[in-house]
């Protein structure tokens, strides 16, 4: 689910995306849910894109390992609209391939068949 909050500009996405490890297990939903909060975010004024939770490092492509509680230099929770096209332009150059896919503010893992990644 996505909540949009017109009074602040809040666009809040839950664990579709945020700064940090984005796992799609279907690809096909996911690339859908992805063009559909760019065509929203076109035709309203939103200001910071919001997830649920921050993984990344302010280090480009750097995520902190899994189950990290530590985590003293993470970039802010607010994304822009600008990092919603990024995470689509990634989906295109990641195509077929499973696997873990860094990019600087965050990480596709694409699961295979198997639900592994």
């Amino acid at each position: 689910m996505t909540f949009f909050d017109p009074w602040t500009g809040f666009l809040l996405t839950g664990d579709t995306v945020y700064p940090g490890r984005l796992y799609v297990d279907d690809w096909r939903a996911f690339t859908r849910t992805l063009d559909r909060l760019i065509d929203f975010c076109a035709d309203r004024p939103v200001t910071h894109v919001l997830g649920c939770h921050i993984e990344m490092s302010r280090k480009p492509g750097q995520d902190y390992p899994v189950r990290t509680t530590y985590q003293p230099d993470e970039p802010p929770l607010q994304m822009t609209t600008d990092q919603l096209r990024d995470i689509r332009r990634a989906v295109e150059s990641v195509g077929e391939r499973p696997g873990r896919h860094a990019f600087d503010d965050f990480v596709i893992c694409r699961l295979d068949a198997s639900g592994r990644d």
